[in-house]
């Protein structure tokens, strides 16, 4: 089963036992899907409609041949873009897919720990205890998170690759080892494992 379809099973479970905390879980985790998936298609727009050398049409003048002709000009760019958006199956490569899902989760569970830390500045437990309660249900939809042990074994490897030698070459290990390792591990342990190996 997808992660897509595991998520739909247990909203459809959580509607049924009518668990409203976690039905209002599963639809943010939806949400955050379609926000990703929008930007992906905003992005994929840009990289079409340049590759095809599609610009946005500019206002003329306030006379009405200006604006005919403007709306011309509107026209003709929409049949232009959708034919490049057409020409680079933008629409096929919009979803997600399941690290691109993992990635969006992630980043609601970084939400949730961020308002743990607060809540637990502010001696606010209800409120802590709750974020912690959603922590752990998004967490259950990562794979299995590896060891620092393990992310030290990868990141050897990437540094080895690369050629990285001391803490200026951070940015070259990061990309790749951050792309590898996505939904596996949390990107700020993965960060101070490489700062700890190019540091020594």
């Amino acid at each position: 089963m997808s992660l897509k379809e595991q998520l739909n099973t247990d909203l459809k479970e959580a509607m049924k036992s009518k668990d409203s905390q976690r039905v209002t879980l599963l639809r943010g985790v939806m949400a955050a899907f379609k926000e990703a998936e929008q930007h992906k298609r905003e992005d994929l727009t840009k990289q079409a409609a340049k590759k095809h050398n599609v610009a946005k049409p500019t206002q003329r003048g306030s006379s009405d041949e200006d604006k005919a002709a403007y709306e011309a000009d509107v026209a003709a760019y929409a049949k232009a873009l959708d034919a490049a958006l057409a020409a680079e199956k933008v629409n096929e490569k919009v979803a997600l897919d399941e690290a691109e899902m993992l990635a969006s989760i992630q980043k609601l569970i970084k939400m949730r720990q961020d308002s743990i830390a607060d809540a637990q500045k502010a001696n606010r437990d209800d409120i802590a205890q709750a974020e912690e309660k959603e922590l752990t249900q998004l967490q259950a939809y990562l794979p299995k998170q590896l060891s620092r042990e393990e992310i030290e074994e990868e990141a050897r490897a990437i540094i080895a690759q690369v050629g990285a030698t001391g803490p200026r070459d951070m940015g070259k290990v990061m990309g790749p080892l951050t792309g590898k390792l996505k939904g596996h591990a949390d990107g700020k342990l993965i960060s101070e494992v490489v700062k700890t190996l190019l540091a020594g």
